[in-house]
């Protein structure tokens, strides 16, 4: 199984909204980041709370010494805790999530 850490995947990343041709401004808000695992794949939210959207698939996340299904349209926060939360696909269709 792979892993991916999200928090060295933004790690210095620049992710305020801003629209096509535009100068955005530095207090635009972050930008929802997708990202696509498949089955044998987990994605390990950043300490600091992401809020976590199921867009398609079943997504299953392990935080705090707790397991949670979510389907495609629920959504959930990761806690704060001393774990960082996992989260991996569930079944043989692609998970979409959207963490902000």
């Amino acid at each position: 199984m792979s892993t991916i850490d999200l928090g060295l995947v933004l790690n210095g990343m620049d992710r305020r909204a801003r629209p096509a041709g535009s100068q955005g401004s530095s207090d635009s808000a972050p930008a929802p980041l997708r990202v696509v695992l498949v089955q044998g794949e987990a994605l390990r939210l950043p300490y600091a709370r992401a809020n976590l959207s199921v867009l398609t698939g079943t997504a299953w996340v392990t935080q705090c010494g707790e397991d949670q299904v979510l389907q495609a349209g629920q959504a959930m926060t990761a806690a704060a805790c001393t774990d960082r939360a996992v989260v991996s696909a569930l079944g043989t269709l692609p998970l979409v999530v959207e963490v902000r």
